[in-house]
């Protein structure tokens, strides 16, 4: 066996290997679902917000408690992209029909700067027309003590009752689309039938 012919046979299962390595990492592969809030089952703590919408405007509020054992739908985001203001309207009518059984929802945008997040918050509520409740918090509502928000997560939408996590959904930047959107109200009706 020539030299020539014993290399390619090396080269070649090599190449191949560092091609699928690249596709599993992220040349192509569809990325695995994040895990972004707290278990199913565990309790939903309690934490304030600064309210930027509604009623509670310019307060400080804690939703968790005022919304106590109902059914809810609790939205985590750490921008405001332009998909997410189509998920707040889509969430924003389910709550509207189903209010006589209790739903109600709340959002909060994560941010290291809640003063300056303000701003941007209001804006696209006022854009999209949005009316459920938006509020500001610090990182710290996403750390693992509190919300336990993924790192990549850009959008973490939490359905909870009686204070217990039913179900979940993490999504990344720009993995927000109207499947995913479908998936969460999906959620939000076993959510409904099941209280």
């Amino acid at each position: 066996m020539s030299y020539r012919s014993l290399a390619s046979r090396i080269r070649r299962p090599a190449t191949v290997g560092v091609a699928l390595a690249v596709l599993a990492v992220g040349g192509g592969a569809d990325m695995q679902p994040i895990r972004s809030g707290r278990s199913i089952g565990q309790p939903v703590p309690s934490f304030y917000v600064r309210a930027v919408t509604g009623p509670l405007r310019n307060k400080s509020v804690c939703y968790v408690c005022r919304n106590g054992s109902r059914p809810c739908v609790m939205v985590l985001f750490r921008d405001t992209e332009p998909a997410l203001g189509k998920l707040l309207k889509a969430i924003d009518k389910v709550v509207d029909r189903n209010r006589a059984e209790g739903l109600r929802s709340f959002g909060v945008l994560i941010s290291s700067d809640p003063g300056r997040a303000i701003s941007p918050l209001q804006t696209m509520a006022f854009n999209q027309k949005v009316s459920l409740p938006l509020s500001v918090a610090t990182n710290v509502v996403g750390s693992p003590s509190c919300q336990n928000i993924h790192k990549q997560a850009m959008v973490t939408v939490v359905l909870y009752r009686r204070m217990k996590v039913v179900n979940r959904f993490g999504f990344r930047s720009k993995e927000l689309d109207d499947d995913g959107t479908r998936r969460v109200l999906a959620g939000i009706k076993r959510l409904l039938e099941e209280s």
